[in-house]
């Protein structure tokens, strides 16, 4: 007897099959690209819901390991989204003499683009506004506060230690 998860998997995989499916996939791509869509705005296209203004990053880029938070950000609106850095800085409230050199730092540490997988948790850039607290514990503290993640959950999806997600945490609370 199959459980309901195996006929679910079953169902996904046929989908994934499907040949229209591959056709809508395609569609989705080109529409992502050429409007600069995230998945979700899309997707509130598809189901007419109301589109948010807000710019929306995919918590799949954090998982580059040798970058900070600011630089995988800076790195992803610059390439992906092709924001000039004086737009970025207004954004995340930030000098724009600052999103160019953390920019360039982060280009020199990895050169290629960052993948930006499919993801199921997108981060509100508004987040970065108040500059009382770091741009990882923003991170961390939307993560946990808004989807009730654990800690070890939020340092998977970050690719961080998990006490450090705990201290960032901890010292986010505090400053609150």
């Amino acid at each position: 007897m199959m459980h309901n998860s195996g006929k679910k998997t079953e169902k996904i995989d046929s989908i994934k099959e499907d040949k229209s499916f591959q056709i809508l996939k395609l569609a989705i791509e080109e529409v992502k690209e050429k409007y600069k869509l995230a998945s979700n705005e899309i997707l509130s296209l598809i189901e007419e819901k109301p589109i948010s203004k807000e710019i929306l990053i995919p918590v799949s880029i954090f998982e580059v390991s040798n970058l900070s938070a600011l630089e995988v950000i800076c790195k992803y609106l610059k390439e992906e989204l092709e924001l000039n850095y004086s737009k970025i800085a207004l954004l995340l409230n930030r000098n724009s003499r600052t999103i160019w050199t953390t920019y360039k730092n982060a280009f020199r540490k990895k050169k290629e683009r960052l993948i930006a997988k499919e993801s199921k948790l997108y981060i509100p850039l508004s987040i970065f506004k108040n500059r009382r607290f770091s741009v990882l514990e923003s991170i961390i503290s939307y993560l946990k506060d808004n989807f009730n993640l654990r800690y070890s959950e939020i340092s998977i999806l970050l690719n961080r230690d998990e006490r450090n997600i705990w201290t960032v945490y901890n010292r986010y609370r505090k400053k609150k």
